[in-house]
């Protein structure tokens, strides 16, 4: 117990000195984008991780309609607390085209312990994430990225829900921390079988939160695991989300395919 309060503590400190780092580099309110599109765990396992996720909007507004965002990359879990993961970010605007936007280095950290099927899961499992994005285009902006992740395991349900934090800085731009969520609520029929529920959205800047004036997603989905060979398995994600904000298109399609090999 006391080697984990003393790593909350030494994490702690890093994340309010990026947030704090982030927050003195300029305000300047960004635009309605797309919410996050993944619900992350907080539970690292020592793995190796290599896949894609995105997202594809539809909506009858020109404006909105074939929007896509999607990330491509690798992960490696160090430890059994240590997450780190190499992507390459591809966006598509509205009558456009997919194009490398960018790439991202990101890391999840495990606060808890993790328990066991056959043990009892712990009250909530606790977990941080931190990221830096570098954009293709030198022009554009970096962006540095933390958040909260929580998960809770009961009985044959799996809680999932995300806390983020976004700041926009360099190359002479910069805006607000930008709050931001994610949430996944399932059912464990089988491993590779289990029905839920996703929401993705936004809440605004710090200072000035408005989430009707941000996108809103929220829809069904299945999840699952799919063992492969001996140690790889294919993890999967699809979700049909529908948009209840007039920023957000009103539907999309969210997608996660990941391959992993447990070591």
């Amino acid at each position: 117990m006391a080697q984990i309060v003393l790593k909350m503590v030494k994490i702690s400190q890093v994340v309010v000195g990026l947030m704090l780092g982030a927050f003195v580099l300029g305000e300047e309110i960004l635009a309605a984008e797309a919410p996050p599109f993944r619900a992350w765990w907080p539970i690292v396992n020592q793995e190796v991780e290599a896949g894609g996720r995105g997202f594809h909007a539809f909506d009858s507004d020109e404006e909105k309609d074939g929007e896509q965002k999607q990330k491509r990359g690798i992960g490696v879990g160090l430890t059994d607390w240590l997450f780190l993961e190499l992507e390459a970010i591809y966006v598509q605007k509205p009558g456009q085209t997919l194009s490398l936007n960018g790439y991202e280095l990101g890391s999840r950290i495990e606060l808890t312990e993790t328990k066991a099927f056959n043990e009892a899961p712990n009250l909530v499992d606790i977990g941080l994430l931190l990221g830096v994005s570098a954009p293709e285009n030198g022009a554009d902006p970096y962006e540095i990225e933390s958040g909260l992740l929580l998960y809770k395991r009961q009985g044959p349900w799996r809680m999932t829900g995300n806390f983020l934090f976004e700041k926009e800085f360099g190359n002479s731009n910069s805006g607000d921390i930008e709050m931001g969520y994610a949430g996944q609520v399932r059912y464990r029929l089988t491993p590779s079988i289990q029905p839920g529920v996703e929401l993705f959205g936004r809440f605004g800047s710090l200072g000035d939160l408005s989430m009707g004036d941000q996108q809103q997603k929220l829809g069904p989905g299945v999840f699952g695991f799919m063992e492969v060979t001996d140690g790889i398995s294919l993890k999967y994600e699809l979700s049909w989300l529908f948009g209840y904000t007039s920023p957000t298109p009103k539907h999309s399609l969210k997608w996660l395919f990941e391959f992993e090999y447990k070591y």
